[in-house]
């Protein structure tokens, strides 16, 4: 990170009044830790060099997002919907899965179901 000066610039609202999500923010070089945001639209927003270890998401709606080059050793999903998602190019090693609906998943595109009654019936 650079050693400019932190600064929050708003952008001018094509609304008027104090309607929720007129208003933008550029935040820039700004260090935020231990924030807490509570019922907050960042409906396309973007994050680059961003650092979230040990950052908290529940009940969000994260439909549609995309995750590039990131790092999530040690990262926890509990309770998610996780239907759609395609993962490729990743090291799932020690991956562990556990108490899923798998219907439907494919591995290189293989049904696991299909892998998991082979491997249950031997």
């Amino acid at each position: 990170m650079s050693d400019k000066t932190p600064e929050t610039t708003p952008e001018p609202s094509a609304k008027s009044g104090p309607e929720a999500g007129t208003d933008k923010l550029t935040i820039d070089n700004m260090y935020l830790c231990g924030s807490q945001f509570t019922r907050v639209s960042l409906k396309n927003s973007r994050f680059e060099d961003a650092h979230f270890m040990g950052a908290r998401f529940e009940d969000v709606n994260m439909t549609g997002m995309q995750v590039e080059n990131a790092n999530l050793t040690d990262v926890r999903f509990h309770n998610v919907n996780m239907s759609g998602v395609k993962i490729s190019y990743a090291n799932l090693a020690g991956l562990e899965i556990a108490d899923v609906n798998l219907e439907g998943m494919k591995i290189n595109g293989i049904l696991v179901t299909d892998l998991l009654a082979k491997w249950q019936g031997n």
